[in-house]
């Protein structure tokens, strides 16, 4: 099944890198396999990028873990960081159980 994911970024930089930091996870973003229409939209002002893109899996829970850890991969891919991730995975799977009454 094709699930069209949407992940919320917010990132501590000065607008001024952001625009650069957009451009190379933009990049990123389209170098990644297993993930198809992947987009980047970004509210530079308010320090927040948005990464959609769509996904194939058996399962909410599947698709959610796999956009998350791709988008993860891109930000690696560019040189950042992404400390408490692993909780964050946990917590986003916890939440698509729920949404499915699993």
């Amino acid at each position: 099944m094709k699930y069209q994911t949407l992940i919320e970024l917010r990132v501590d930089a000065p607008v001024e890198a952001l625009d650069a930091l957009t451009d190379r996870l933009a990049d990123a973003l389209y170098d990644l396999h297993d993930v198809t229409d992947p987009d980047l939209g970004a509210a530079l002002a308010l320090g927040r990028l948005d990464v959609s893109m769509v996904v194939e899996a058996d399962t909410l829970e599947a698709a959610t873990a796999k956009a998350v850890t791709a988008t993860r991969a891109a930000i690696h891919a560019i040189g950042g960081s992404t400390p408490g991730w692993e909780d964050l995975i946990h917590e986003i799977g916890a939440q698509a159980k729920a949404l499915v009454g699993a």
